[in-house]
């Protein structure tokens, strides 16, 4: 076996792929009561704050940098005006593709032309998980040689 010298993530990212391959495409069944989970609207500032803050680090957790920079620059501009207008644009860059994505899952799940796809999907997306799990791990066993990196 041989150890990256970067340390052990990918070799566990491997197995964790491998697992949510086989629930994704639904050969494990994990006994979760989905009834249990529920959501509540925050009712003050102070969670709404809350519960922005996970939810942006949660969505972007790359673009925290970007948003660094970009606050930068409106702290150098010196006008309020100007570092509204950036966030407001950073902000609706960000909005915009998660609406649609949003929209479009919502309209493809109501449509009733792909419900008999939707097993299928489920096990290409299941095997595409495990595929990509066992070529993280194959960097460690060497199975493939000509594979590993």
């Amino acid at each position: 076996m041989r150890v990256s010298p970067g340390g052990n993530g990918g070799f566990c990212w491997a197995r964790v792929l491998i697992v949510l391959g086989f629930i994704w495409g639904g050969w494990i069944r994990l006994p979760i009561r989905l009834s249990s989970f529920k959501a509540w609207r925050p009712n003050t500032i102070f969670g709404a704050l809350v519960l922005g803050a996970v939810f942006a680090v949660a969505v972007c957790p790359v673009c925290n940098p970007e948003l660094v920079a970009l606050i930068g620059a409106a702290a150098a501009s010196a006008s309020p005006l100007f570092g509204a207008v950036l966030l407001l644009a950073f902000a609706v860059g960000r909005a915009i593709p998660i609406v649609l994505g949003a929209s479009a899952v919502g309209w493809l799940e109501n449509l009733r032309a792909f419900s008999k796809f939707q097993k299928p999907i489920e096990i290409a997306g299941g095997l595409t998980l495990i595929v990509f799990g066992l070529y993280m791990l194959n960097a460690y066993y060497f199975w493939i040689p000509e594979l590993a990196i």
